[in-house]
């Protein structure tokens, strides 16, 4: 109240032309007890409405850092979301300050409330005896906009990361779970620059590739029956296999950006591909987009012989949580192209998921009923489409009116995951015409 009403004398002798933030901490946050407050919340929002609306809101977490040997809490998904609720519907650009020494291991919540709007922004701060380490620091800045991330920081640690943060030779420290957009292409929406390709041959053919291209690489995941079960690649034309851990461990030696779109064949091949990158999270080795792609039966699409929508999502959510789920329908269900009520069951099987989504698509039913996709997007800023059309599906005409239909109506959010050549012809139509 007090200070509002100071602002409110002062704007009115002389116009305030810099920016101005109001903070406050309204929500109990990690390591305190929920029976302990800081500032009434709503009483908080409301004065700044009532009397002073004309600010960046700084609304923040009681918190208390303890060694981990103590406690291992962190922001959870709770507090991140209890604070979203309260002020999603304020029109102000709002900046969260997040401990900094807290935030990397709880950023699934926070990636998740920074896309919730072009208005939202982090503010790190560091409690004068936090152990925050550099690497902290440089991964929240390598999953996040530059200008959606400021720094209250100190030195010497605030000017070492900016000398780090600015050198373009570094490698990322890339959260598997985040946008394609953000690794490949952060200065525009198009997803077609980005190439697909499938591990082919064997681990040769797959090295070589690693090192002369870039962009998402597909993996046929099965699991072997041994015992322990072990996920193994199996390369298309050869089906030759390869250990899912040793070949994801080769594609950090690449220079180049690569991702993965890892599809399982079975719930026991998804749920063992999910510990391996569970394992080499833990072990600070996937720095890397990561994709896992399964076919689902749900609702009207419901269909023998694929795994359950539910046990999919509950199954990334349950064992490893930092991937971007790439749900799929079954092909007998694509007679009629993709109807309005495959779709409203699609959205709703994913209602409440925090992860980036990308819906799989093909072609050629695109070309049969398509409009209804464009819902898809429109439900979340975390969702997108990939358009798949492939030599197995027919050739590159067979699929021509789906892609160009999808084309035509929107360039941003969707990816076209193409052979080589299907991609030559795409781009060649796209740019000639």
């Amino acid at each position: 109240g007090p200070s509002l009403d100071i602002l409110l004398a002062t704007s009115s002798r002389t116009p305030i032309n810099r920016p101005i933030w109001l903070n406050a901490d309204i929500v109990a946050g990690p390591n305190v007890n929920h029976d302990v407050f800081g500032v009434n919340a709503t009483q908080f929002l409301n004065l700044i409405q009532n009397r002073f609306p004309d600010i960046t809101i700084s609304p923040g977490w009681v918190t208390l850092y303890l060694p981990p040997i103590i406690s291992n809490r962190t922001y959870s998904r709770a507090m991140v979301e209890k604070m979203y609720e309260l002020v999603k519907d304020l029109p102000q650009r709002i900046t969260f300050p997040a401990r900094a020494v807290l935030t990397r291991s709880a950023w699934e919540h926070f990636y998740w409330l920074l896309e919730q709007s072009d208005r939202y922004s982090l503010t790190l701060w560091q409690g004068s005896s936090d152990p925050l380490q550099l690497e902290d620091l440089l991964f929240i800045r390598d999953n996040s906009r530059p200008e959606k991330v400021y720094y209250d920081i100190y030195d010497p640690l605030l000017t070492e990361f900016k000398e780090i943060a600015f050198n373009p030779n570094r490698r990322r420290l890339f959260y598997p779970g985040g946008s394609l957009q953000l690794y490949f292409h952060p200065d525009d929406d198009d997803g077609i620059s980005v190439k697909w390709f499938d591990a082919e041959g064997n681990v040769s053919t797959v090295r070589s590739l690693l090192a002369n291209n870039f962009g998402m690489l597909t993996l046929q995941v099965e699991v072997q029956p041994e015992s322990p079960p072990a996920p193994v690649v199996i390369f298309t034309k050869s089906s030759a296999s390869f250990p899912l851990e040793d070949l994801l461990k080769l594609i950090p030696d690449s220079n180049n950006p690569w991702g993965v779109l890892l599809k399982p064949k079975d719930p026991v091949s998804l749920n063992e591909t999910l510990h391996v990158l569970k394992r080499l999270h833990e072990q600070k080795l996937l720095y890397l987009p990561v994709w896992v792609a399964m076919d689902v039966s749900y609702g009207s699409f419901r269909t023998a012989g694929y795994i359950r929508g539910e046990d999919f999502i509950n199954s990334i959510k349950d064992i490893f949580s930092g991937v971007t789920m790439a749900p799929g329908w079954p092909s007998e269900r694509l007679g009629a192209g993709y109807t309005e009520a495959m779709v409203q069951d699609m959205l709703r099987l994913c209602r409440g998921v925090w992860q980036e989504v990308s819906f799989q698509l093909r072609a050629v039913p695109l070309g049969k009923a398509w409009l209804s996709t464009m819902n898809l997007m429109k439900a979340s800023p975390m969702y997108s489409l990939t358009v798949e059309h492939n030599a197995d599906q027919g050739p590159f005409m067979d699929g021509y009116h789906g892609l160009m239909t999808i084309r035509s109506h929107t360039a941003n959010g969707v990816y076209y995951k193409l052979p080589p050549e299907y991609r030559y012809s795409l781009m060649t139509s796209i740019y000639s015409s």
